[in-house]
C-alpha cells in the first residue's frame, strides 16, 4: 500500500485546481494502484465521477473490494473501448495505469484536461531525477538512452498538446509527508488495502504462479502478499 497509495496521491495531486466536481477516468480500478487511486479520488479529493475498467468478471467485486459508490462507472474493457462509452471533451483528469495515456486524449477536457501516466517511459531527465537512479555508484542514462526516453516524452507531449490538454509522466517521489497522509486516510476508513493473492514463500510454485501475474498485468486483485516467515 505505501508504493502504491503514495504514488495514487501524488498523482491526484497533479491537477491543477481542485478535483471536487470532476470527472476522474482511472483504468484498471482494481489493479494495485487503481483501487488506491480510485479511493483517494471519491473519498478524499471528492471527485464528482470515478470511472475505471475491469474485466467482466470483476464487474461485482468493485463495490465489493473498493465500497459502495466509490466508482460511478464501470466499463467492462473486453467488451467495450473506453473511448466507445466515455463522451469526448467530458473528463478532467485520466491517471493512466496500463500506458494506454495517448488512446484517451480525445475523452480530455480542452485547455485543462490532463493525463497523468505511470505506465509509459519517463524523459531522461525524470528518470535521472527519480529515487531509482540516486544510489552511491551516481549512475548517469547513456547518450543514446537519453536521446531515446527524451524524443518519445516529445512525441507523447506533442500529441497532447495537438488535443489541446495536458500530459505528464510521474515517477513516485517517496517522502514521509505523503506517507503520514496515507496512514491517516486509512485511519479514517478512506483508504482500504485490497489483497489479491496471499503466499507463502515455502511454496515456491504459487510464489511463480503469484508473480507471474503481477508481470502479466492482467487477472490480479490489488496487492500481492509473499509471506515470510
Amino acid at each position: 500500500m505505501p508504493l502504491a497509495g503514495v504514488t495514487a496521491l501524488q498523482v491526484l495531486n497533479k491537477y491543477k485546481g481542485s478535483l471536487q466536481g470532476k470527472t476522474v477516468f482511472i483504468p484498471a480500478g482494481l489493479s494495485g494502484t487503481g483501487v488506491a487511486a480510485c479511493q483517494l479520488a471519491k473519498n478524499v479529493f471528492h471527485v464528482g465521477k470515478v470511472i475505471t475498467t475491469v474485466s467482466t468478471s470483476k464487474i461485482a467485486k468493485v463495490p465489493e473490494l473498493l465500497g459502495e459508490g466509490v466508482v460511478d462507472q464501470i466499463i467492462d474493457y473486453t467488451k467495450e473501448h473506453p473511448r466507445d462509452v466515455i463522451p469526448p471533451r467530458s473528463v478532467d483528469l485520466v491517471f493512466d495505469t496500463t500506458g494506454q495515456a495517448m488512446e484517451f486524449l480525445s475523452l480530455l477536457v480542452p485547455s485543462t484536461g490532463l493525463v497523468v501516466s505511470i505506465s509509459t517511459q519517463p524523459s531522461a531527465k525524470t528518470l535521472q531525477a527519480s529515487s531509482v537512479m540516486q544510489r552511491p555508484d551516481n549512475p548517469r542514462i547513456p547518450m543514446v538512452g537519453r536521446i531515446f526516453l527524451d524524443s518519445a516524452d516529445m512525441v507523447r507531449r506533442l500529441r497532447a498538446w495537438r488535443w489541446n490538454v495536458g500530459y505528464l509522466y510521474w515517477f513516485l517521489d517517496p517522502n514521509g509527508n505523503d506517507l503520514d497522509k496515507l496512514t491517516e486516510y486509512i485511519d479514517q476508513g478512506k483508504l482500504k488495502p485490497v489483497v489479491g493473492a496471499q503466499v507463502h514463500l515455502k511454496d515456491i510454485d504459487k510464489v511463480r504462479e503469484a508473480c507471474a501475474l503481477v508481470y502479466k498485468g492482467k487477472g490480479g486483485l490489488g496487492k500481492t502478499v509473499i509471506q515470510v516467515a
